[in-house]
C-alpha cells in the first residue's frame, strides 16, 4: 500500500522493525575506531557515531571516567558482541 502523497510505501510495524534493524547492524567493513579490528559495537551519540571492538568497548566501559563520559554522550548503542560467541561455537569441533 503506498500513500498518496509519498513514493515511499507505508510499512507495517514489524517491517518498520525489520528495516530499522537492518540498518542499524554493522557489517564486516565496520572497524573499531581505536585499533582497525572489527568493530562490534556502535555507539550512537549526540555529535556522531563511534565504532569499537568488542575488547576496546570492555575496556572504555569498565573505567569510571570514561564510562561517565560515554554515557553522557550515547544516544543509543548497537551491541552485536554476541557474535563472537557465535563465531567461536562455530568454529569449534565437539
Amino acid at each position: 500500500m503506498y500513500n498518496k502523497t509519498m513514493a515511499r510505501p507505508i510499512l507495517k510495524e514489524e517491517e518498520q522493525e525489520q528495516e530499522k534493524s537492518l540498518t542499524d547492524s554493522l557489517r564486516v567493513i565496520d572497524r573499531c575506531d581505536r585499533c582497525g579490528a572489527q568493530a562490534f559495537v556502535m555507539i550512537k551519540g549526540s555529535t556522531g557515531d563511534l565504532l569499537f571492538c568488542g575488547h576496546h568497548y570492555d575496556k572504555i566501559m569498565n573505567n569510571p571516567d570514561s564510562y561517565t563520559k560515554m554515557m553522557a554522550f550515547m544516544l543509543e548503542i548497537v551491541d552485536e558482541r554476541h557474535k563472537l560467541i557465535q563465531n567461536k561455537l562455530v568454529g569449534s569441533h565437539n
